[in-house]
């Protein structure tokens, strides 16, 4: 299949990757469900990056299309850079097209989705022997603020990554030393879960941010936290350690995560939030129908509340949290629960099991 890789979204990761990759000598096709983003990018030929210094240039692309059998034809690595509300469908869609040796990368993945791809592609009766992989985070802090261009605002360090299940680590961490050479293969996929700080940065600060976005009150939404909604990441923090501790795992706090991928320093999720250049001018949403709760609720924090039902452990704050955002946005989804991810009834030792070998 040769140095070609195939992306799965046309939103900001995705043509930042596509940019990126691209510049190392890859060739990339492109799937989108938009056929105007097609066409834009067919036209202009590939995407504009600029920036970052290590990022900068035009990266062409072999392929845009709608047409996602196309875009995988012929790859071996497959990075789905699309939000987590839309793995399931991605995973429906793809599975008449997968062939064995394959490898799919949900890049980013919050808790709980490589188990949810894997289910979709076992519903849909997809026999392919695919290895199947996630990361914890975007590499990139970017928006397109045009189809083809992408201005990345910072470049992570280093960030989690696994396969699922774990077994597989070594034979990943071999494939994507050329293609992401910051991705650390470790642990499980309950890790990288837990390291995914979507679904605690998110919910809660949009939610106490009601007041400013119902008014229309322009504002930043990290530069602008205030203490007390850092205080509430700060506790749901703490149930995400606690869960991880109950698996056998040892999680960076998440002040210790910004200082790993920011070179930030603060006691706080406060301190460290609010000194982060990185999250310059990103503004807040301006409607509560926002992918801050929309996706980070149902497919984060419900994926964390489904973690420490297994695990035995409590989460009073995630909990109070889901029940809110549920009130107040009663077409939510329901997400990855227990019973939605097929793990209804299922020990702590048997996931544990089915994650690692």
């Amino acid at each position: 299949m040769g140095k070609m890789i195939s992306i799965i979204g046309a939103g900001n990761g995705g043509q930042a990757f596509a940019g990126y990759l691209s510049l190392q000598d890859w060739k990339v096709k492109l799937y989108d469900i938009s056929q105007e983003t097609v066409d834009i990018l067919n036209k202009k030929g590939g995407v504009h990056i600029e920036g970052s210094a290590n990022v900068e240039g035009f990266g062409e692309i072999l392929l845009a299309s709608t047409d996602i059998g196309e875009v995988i034809n012929g790859t071996k690595i497959i990075l789905v850079t699309l939000p987590s509300i839309y793995h399931k469908e991605i995973a429906r869609k793809i599975a008449p097209y997968l062939v064995d040796g394959q490898f799919i990368m949900l890049n980013p993945c919050t808790a709980l989705g490589a188990v949810e791809f894997r289910k979709e592609l076992n519903d849909c009766t997809c026999t392919a022997d695919i290895l199947l992989g996630c990361t914890s985070t975007l590499l990139f802090a970017c928006r397109a603020i045009e189809i083809g261009r992408v201005i990345v605002a910072g470049q992570k360090a280093s960030i989690t990554a696994s396969t699922y299940p774990s077994c597989n680590n070594a034979i990943a961490a071999k494939i994507f030393k050329d293609i992401i050479p910051q991705a650390q293969f470790c642990g499980d996929i309950i890790q990288i879960g837990l390291d995914n700080i979507g679904a605690l940065v998110h919910p809660g600060p949009t939610i106490l941010n009601t007041g400013r976005i119902e008014s229309g009150t322009e504002f930043e939404y990290y530069l602008d936290i205030t203490p007390t909604q850092g205080l509430l990441v700060d506790r749901l923090d703490e149930e995400r350690m606690a869960i991880a501790r109950a698996f056998g795992l040892t999680v960076k706090s998440l002040v210790d995560i910004y200082e790993a991928l920011y070179q930030i320093k603060g006691k706080n999720v406060y301190e460290v939030l609010t000194g982060c250049d990185a999250y310059n001018g990103i503004k807040g949403p301006t409607t509560l129908r926002t992918r801050y709760l929309l996706e980070d609720v149902p497919y984060g924090l419900c994926a964390f509340q489904t973690l420490g039902i297994i695990a035995g452990v409590p989460t009073p704050c995630i909990d109070a949290l889901i029940t809110l955002a549920r009130k107040i946005i009663p077409e939510m989804e329901e997400g990855r629960t227990p019973e939605n991810l097929g793990l209804e009834g299922v020990s702590k030792e048997e996931f544990i099991k089915s994650c690692r070998s």
